[in-house]
């Protein structure tokens, strides 16, 4: 396909989701990515503006950054892996032990994070291995 009095390569800019950055909002397109887009769902409606200039598509992109309001039907989850090891310090540990020990690690963290007002999925319970173990007695240890 030739283009007359157009640039090869031009902006995208895009409506932003409560979650996006600028380079998921703003990025260089071609003509043939731009049917490929539409192809794949892309709306008139979800595109901001066509921009020739990069600067001016970045701009227009913050602003759409910016006005991006947050409803209460909007929900973010966010799972945060904390990886533990957990050592034993004497030889006749056994097993056993150094798993409790290992769970106990977990609640302190589980209770840790209640504490501070933090919701979470391990209320109640921890996943060890190949099951649920229950969360009973939760000791706080503030290190």
């Amino acid at each position: 396909m030739e283009l007359h009095g157009l640039p090869e390569t031009f902006w995208l800019v895009t409506k932003p989701s409560p979650v996006s950055e600028l380079g998921d909002v703003c990025f260089p397109c071609t003509v043939g990515e731009l049917m490929l887009r539409t192809l794949g769902g892309l709306q008139a409606d979800d595109i901001v503006g066509v921009y020739a200039d990069e600067n001016q598509a970045k701009e227009a992109a913050k602003r759409s950054l910016d006005e991006t309001a947050v409803t209460p039907t909007d929900a973010l989850a966010v799972e945060v892996l904390v990886p533990m090891l957990v050592v034993p310090t004497t030889n006749s540990l056994a097993k056993r032990a150094l798993a409790q020990a290992a769970v106990e690690a977990v609640r302190n963290a589980v209770a840790r994070a209640e504490q501070v007002g933090f919701e979470h999925r391990l209320k109640e319970k921890v996943t060890i291995g190949s099951g649920p173990v229950k969360l009973h007695e939760v000791m706080v240890l503030v290190g």
